[in-house]
């Protein structure tokens, strides 16, 4: 019996093609990082397919070689970035080069420029551990990135990462998290008015420092490791809030750690909001649902969670899904060997462990979030 074959089932070609692209992956990757960064890529959309678009001229705009341009105009056009337009009479050096939509999101896309440096400068090396990291649970490929020292996770190094990296990790953090702080403090001043807010995770301070504009009386508390707990108090923005501004360090992979908090007063009144962005990815299930205890002895009566995360099937859109579940081998490989951005009904599952209930859901927060305000559940 003859098997009708699928409408949407691709040809062998294109499906060799697709797998060619896999294959070669690295290559092609290094070919747009150097393209771009060496001006090639501003070049072609400078020169807008005339006469100054030709291999020759390109090479002369960019103090390349013609064999440089050459070879990355030869990737870069199989691949799919730009296009060549043949020249019949060979006027003016040649074929004309010009972006294609895919070569003007690598050009100008914020999303795609903070990918692309961040798997440059912070993941590229590490991520040839990742099979490795599969096997042992622990970041492998962190000591690519830095060769010295004996870190056990990326997190306490954030601040020590050397450049580009640092530069790169700080930009995709706050791509992804703190370019909508400014929106969802003012939200959560407007619908919960806190007295107090402990930002769990909150690194060098940014939402912190949106919270205490937004609300000319809250009192905010940055808990997160030493490390970060120091640069948030060195952030000079955060400078103007100083009597409304504390940190309590803690290493939250330390099953009984609790926070110190620096202000005593803000610690015995507890928390009316704690918020969390970003931050339970960076553990494995059964270490976020043990945070999560923690925190709701944190909690004010009355209090609640608001918890910003990226699920991997909650995208709407096939590029953020594909960031989201790419950037999960990053915290396998480089941050700490054992966790992921989850899909949904794994964070429900932990949101139950924990004893949380979800009061409030909003989903598509600007280019990937979703926005979960919980509660703890009453006692039966």
């Amino acid at each position: 019996m003859l098997r009708r074959r699928k409408t949407n089932h691709p040809s062998i070609l294109e499906a060799l093609y697709e797998a060619q692209k896999i294959a070669f992956s690295p290559f092609i990757f290094e070919a747009c990082v150097a393209a771009k960064r060496m001006g090639l890529l501003a070049a072609i959309d400078k020169a807008q397919g005339g006469e100054k678009a030709s291999e020759e001229n390109l090479a002369k705009a960019t103090n390349l070689t013609l064999y440089a341009v050459g070879a990355l105009a030869d990737a870069l056009e199989a691949a799919g970035v730009l296009t060549r337009e043949k020249d019949p009479d060979n006027k003016a050096g040649g074929d004309r080069l010009s972006l294609t939509k895919t070569g003007e999101c690598l050009l100008y896309d914020a999303m795609t420029s903070v990918n692309l440096d961040f798997t440059a400068d912070v993941c590229y090396a590490g991520l040839q551990k990742l099979s490795e990291a599969f096997r042992t649970g622990r970041p492998e490929g962190l000591k690519a990135l830095m060769p010295e020292g004996n870190w056990e996770t990326i997190y306490p190094a954030l601040s020590s990462l050397p450049e580009p990296a640092r530069t790169s990790w700080f930009a995709f953090d706050h791509y992804y998290s703190d370019r909508y702080f400014d929106a969802l403090a003012q939200k959560i001043a407007r619908t919960h008015a806190p007295a107090r807010l402990f930002d769990v995770g909150g690194n060098t301070g940014k939402f912190a420092r949106a919270m205490l504009a937004a609300s000319e009386t809250v009192k905010v508390a940055l808990v997160d490791l030493p490390q970060q707990c120091r640069l948030a108090q060195e952030n000079p923005a955060l400078t103007p809030f100083a009597d409304r501004f504390s940190t309590a360090s803690v290493n939250w992979l330390e099953p009984e750690a609790m926070p110190v908090f620096s202000a005593a007063e803000v610690e015995a009144a507890g928390a009316d909001v704690i918020w969390m962005s970003q931050f339970l990815e960076c553990f494995p299930a059964e270490m976020a649902v043990s945070i999560l205890k923690r925190c709701r002895k944190l909690l004010a009566p009355n209090g609640c969670f608001a918890v910003l995360e990226c699920l991997v099937d909650g995208q709407p859109h096939r590029a953020s899904n594909l960031s989201i579940a790419a950037s999960s081998l990053y915290f396998t490989a480089l941050a700490n060997g054992n966790s992921r951005f989850y899909r949904r009904a794994d964070l429900m599952a932990i949101f139950e462990a924990a004893g949380l209930a979800v009061a409030h859901e909003e989903e598509n927060v600007g280019v990937s979030h979703t926005l979960f305000v919980l509660r703890p559940k009453k006692e039966s």
